[in-house]
């Protein structure tokens, strides 16, 4: 029980989104860190593919509960965006919004399939 009478377990249904949210942060801020290791160049593409890898979380979720898995696709930017130190933050952004962007419109023509098992 935590202060108030509420439950962990309520209190982490009802906002689990930020929980992932945050996660998903730490997890671009590791991400950038790693990769603006080496340059630039690598911190794009891994930016690009890393908004493929949104675009395809979005399409997947797009007739069901879409907001809060918006915000946690936002929510690795931003900290991609934190950990970055190599490279202009605008074209950061400018990459993502183009794979997440170019991953969806592929997924929408059919040129790219999931299989679910």
């Amino acid at each position: 029980m935590l202060r108030g009478g509420i439950k962990l377990s309520e209190l982490l249904f009802k906002n689990w989104a930020e929980f992932v949210f945050f996660i998903i942060m730490v997890v671009g801020f590791a991400v950038s860190i790693w990769a603006s290791s080496y340059s630039a160049a690598i911190s794009y593409i891994v930016v690009f593919l890393s908004g493929m890898m949104g675009g395809r979380l979005l399409y997947e979720r797009k007739h069901r509960l879409t907001f809060p898995y918006a915000i946690i696709v936002i929510g690795f930017l931003i900290g991609y965006l934190i950990g970055s130190y190599y490279g202009s933050k605008k074209v950061i952004v400018i990459l993502f919004g183009l794979g997440v962007l170019f991953s969806y419109q592929l997924r929408k023509k059919g040129y790219i399939r999931d299989v679910f098992f």
